[in-house]
């Protein structure tokens, strides 16, 4: 996704009100030992040659009453057999998962010419490292390009963002994702392989989890306990979501569609 930078910026020194929570802004530029997990719903930063960070693109408040609410209808005798069957099958994963190595992933330390994206609810959209198309990139560790397409990380649990994301992969030539924490939602036009993006697609977090194309992801909306399919069309980084849906077909998940929708999100597939 491009994005047109402002030539200058400034932060006035405020009180950001979001989800009805009052936390200190940002300065213009301010020198941290971290990237600021919520700045302002929208706010582009930048850190310079000096790692002072120099917002770039500043944000707006995201009103309580704008927050998306997901509908909310009885489940169906179905729908309800269907979703113990998840939770079932969600014990299972967690046994078999419970001896794997378990992987916190950080966000990269401010480093000059880092750049952060922050989506429209506050929290990180994307993080840039100044050489973001060198191959070789890694940053605490964790490379922040995305895995060959087909491909995810060894079997472990991964761990990362602001809300408590994890993914868990279990099988190495056959196997399992099973991912929970937020989902999203994205707008680009075109996706991983020069294909159109439509309705029904989504995005996983690279780096970590890169399917095939086109591999049928179930993705259930926890917020309302709605469950739909969608298709692997793109791979993004994801500091703090584990999938992203692109524009309307957060509405098949009992979401109406603003660009900053979010919900409480759990995606699966077996490989």
């Amino acid at each position: 996704m491009k994005v047109k930078f402002l030539p200058q910026a400034f932060l006035a020194a405020t009180l950001l009100i979001s989800f009805g929570v009052a936390y200190p802004a940002t300065s213009n530029a301010e020198k941290g030992d971290k990237i600021p997990d919520r700045m302002l719903a929208g706010t582009i930063i930048q850190y310079d040659e000096n790692n002072n960070m120099v917002v770039l693109e500043k944000g707006t408040p995201v009103p309580e009453q704008q927050k998306s609410k997901a509908a909310i209808a009885p489940l169906t005798a179905e729908q309800q057999a269907e979703l113990e069957k998840e939770k079932q099958q969600d014990k299972e994963i967690d046994e078999a998962t419970k001896s794997l190595p378990v992987y916190h992933i950080d966000n990269p330390d401010p480093q000059p010419g880092l750049k952060v994206i922050y989506d429209g609810e506050g929290f990180i959209k994307d993080i840039i490292l100044p050489d973001q198309k060198e191959n070789a990139i890694t940053t605490n560790n964790v490379s922040l390009q995305a895995l060959p397409r087909g491909t995810r990380k060894s079997p472990g649990t991964y761990t990362y963002g602001d809300h408590d994301n994890e993914i868990k992969i279990n099988g190495t030539s056959s196997g399992y994702v099973r991912g929970t924490g937020r989902g999203t939602n994205f707008t680009d036009t075109y996706g991983e392989n020069s294909n159109r993006l439509q309705r029904g697609d989504c995005a996983t977090k690279g780096a970590i989890d890169n399917p095939d194309f086109g591999t049928e992801i179930r993705v259930r909306n926890y917020d309302n306990n709605a469950v739909a399919n969608f298709y692997k069309a793109d791979n993004g980084s994801l500091p703090d979501a584990v999938i992203d849906i692109w524009k309307t077909g957060v509405e098949k998940l009992g979401l109406e569609w603003p660009s900053y929708v979010s919900f409480s999100a759990r995606y699966s597939y077996d490989f």
